[in-house]
């Protein structure tokens, strides 16, 4: 009933009132209620529950009394807050991108399960430390249209482009290391993010990048990250290749399974196609060697795409009512529970 984005709007403060003249005749004949139960309320000494062997103080007030009232009284103001018919608002994506096409293809190959990346002290996968760092890159791009795309032994499409970066980083966050073979086809990943470039309704003059993160060297599919990458300059893509970790030293991998030996290998990194593939389409190498390094990388590839031209932001409405009245309950029920036994009266 109550969404992330709904909560949002509540902790922002982004809400309104579809009938605000209701809740101002529900004030006005709510509060005069609560001010003659005030007036008529015991102002005496409460006789104590010998069901109960708690110690009870004599006040001059009865301060249970003003309790329960204080939660009738709250669940009174709530059920008028719920005639008036709040709504939260959502601020919903614009529906085509305003900035540039932008497809980033991450390696999801078995050398991705590599143990030598870093993500807030803790010792992570360079796959969970690349999935983070993407998730921050596709943030500070509000108003691209995205697409994902993951490799290993073959490429797919995890999100295709679209300026709804729920659906992407929602994307991200579901790839795993192996999802497409523990091998690694490049040439078949810069030709799938190309014709995905292509994808109908982009204007013809906009800006197409495909940033490629990748720890290995190709060495699946039948298409050559050289020949792909002519065909990204044909099609006017222009394509970032990111080296992530070390190159010929021995790294521990993850633990497929609980208990099993650290085990210990060497993954090569085939810088010299990279930087081959990147100057074919005018687009820059980088190599990201330790953990630090690919936060640098990316806001380096950010500062050389165009900025998005923002457009007046949309928002959607989100009836809120349900769930003030949900809150109206629970006042109710706690009163009942309070008056019915902690609090309960002797006749």
């Amino acid at each position: 009933m109550w969404t992330t984005p709904e909560w949002q709007a509540v902790l922002e403060g982004a809400i309104r009132l579809e009938h605000p003249a209701r809740l101002a005749l529900a004030g006005v004949l709510i509060l005069p209620a609560l001010a003659i139960a005030l007036w008529r309320g015991p102002l005496r000494a409460r006789v104590p529950d010998p069901s109960l062997h708690a110690p009870r103080f004599w006040l001059p007030v009865d301060l249970p009394w003003l309790l329960s009232l204080a939660l009738r009284g709250g669940a009174l103001a709530l059920l008028a807050a719920a005639l008036a018919e709040p709504v939260g608002l959502v601020r919903e994506n614009p529906a085509g991108g305003e900035g540039i096409d932008l497809v980033i293809a991450l390696d999801a190959s078995g050398s991705m399960n590599a143990l030598d990346g870093q993500l807030e002290g803790a010792r992570v996968t360079r796959l969970e430390l690349a999935r983070a760092v993407v998730s921050e890159f596709v943030r500070q791009r509000e108003g691209d249209r995205i697409g994902i795309i993951t490799f290993g032994q073959h490429a797919f499409t995890q999100s295709p482009l679209t300026a709804d970066h729920r659906l992407v980083q929602a994307a991200i966050q579901r790839i795993e290391v192996g999802v497409a073979g523990d091998q690694t086809a490049l040439g078949e990943a810069i030709g799938l993010a190309t014709r995905r470039l292509r994808a109908p309704g982009a204007p013809p003059d906009a800006e197409r990048t495909l940033v490629l993160f990748t720890d290995g060297r190709h060495n699946s599919g039948q298409l050559a990250p050289e020949t792909a990458a002519q065909i990204a300059r044909m099609e006017g893509v222009r394509i970032h290749a990111v080296g992530i970790g070390s190159s010929g030293q021995e790294v521990p991998f993850a633990q497929k399974t609980p208990g099993e030996p650290l085990r210990f290998e060497k993954v090569d990194l085939d810088q010299k196609t990279l930087e081959s593939v990147a100057a074919h389409t005018g687009g820059l190498f980088f190599h990201a060697r330790r953990p630090e390094d690919l936060r640098d990388v990316t806001a380096a590839i950010d500062a050389t795409l165009a900025r998005p031209h923002q457009g007046e932001p949309r928002y959607r409405r989100a009836a809120l009512a349900p769930i003030v009245l949900l809150f109206a309950l629970a006042l109710l029920g706690g009163e009942a529970l309070l008056t019915h036994g902690l609090l309960r009266r002797l006749p």
